[in-house]
């Protein structure tokens, strides 16, 4: 039972979510097309539960990392703290329209507290893009020569000085970024979309069983 029955109901609700956009009325009153939609509200459902499971799941991590005071802890601290702050905060503003205060505070936490370290990370990411690229556009073989070449061309055609270096970087930027580049991502994009039709196909036939800690 504890191997057919999550079995059972991954296929059921996958074939209801897979047949409604075949057989279902358009004007959304077909009885897939019901079942599809009242799936859909029990997946925000699951999805809200998820998020608090993986909450309590940190917080549970991370105080024992304060409590025992390993190496790191008092990075935990401060995640537990910004965790409880911006969660208690945010729910007493939207329970409370009328708190203009709270609805303040919420708002310049968000602004002037996660945007700037959100920035900050990113462009802290960037030395390690920066050096990543400088691996990758080692001429060492074919391949990594025509990416390097084309980089180039890419950056001397976005960039101001390209253009006053010569008038066709633009052009040959733009044909680089239109042809090429969307041709890879188009391939890339069809690459993901078979191998997750065949994963979803492995999941709803039964096959592949990790996500029900199966092996």
């Amino acid at each position: 039972m504890r191997r057919e029955v999550p079995l059972a109901i991954t296929f059921i609700i996958g074939m209801i979510m897979l047949l409604c956009n075949f057989f279902g009325v358009k004007e959304g009153t077909g009885l897939l097309q019901v079942w599809s939609k009242q799936l859909s509200n029990w997946m925000i459902i699951v999805s809200a539960f998820a998020v608090g499971l993986a909450s309590v799941n940190l917080i549970r991590i991370h105080s024992r990392n304060v409590t025992r005071q390993r190496p790191g802890w008092v990075n935990s601290f401060v995640l537990i703290l910004s965790l409880a702050s911006f969660a208690i905060i945010g729910t007493v503003a939207r329970l409370n329209p009328q708190a203009a205060g709270l609805k303040e505070l919420n708002q310049n936490m968000f602004d002037y507290i996660q945007s700037p370290l959100g920035a900050a990370m990113f462009a802290m990411l960037a030395f390690y893009i920066a050096s990543a690229s400088y691996r990758a556009f080692r001429m060492r073989s074919l391949e990594a020569s025509i990416l390097l070449i084309s980089a180039v061309l890419v950056m001397l055609g976005r960039a101001p000085i390209g253009e006053l270096m010569w008038n066709q970087f633009p052009t040959i930027s733009a044909w680089l970024l239109k042809v090429p580049n969307t041709a890879g991502q188009k391939a890339i994009m069809i690459g993901s979309a078979i191998g997750a039709f065949a994963t979803s196909l492995r999941i709803l036939l039964g096959i592949e069983r990790g996500h029900l800690g199966m092996e």
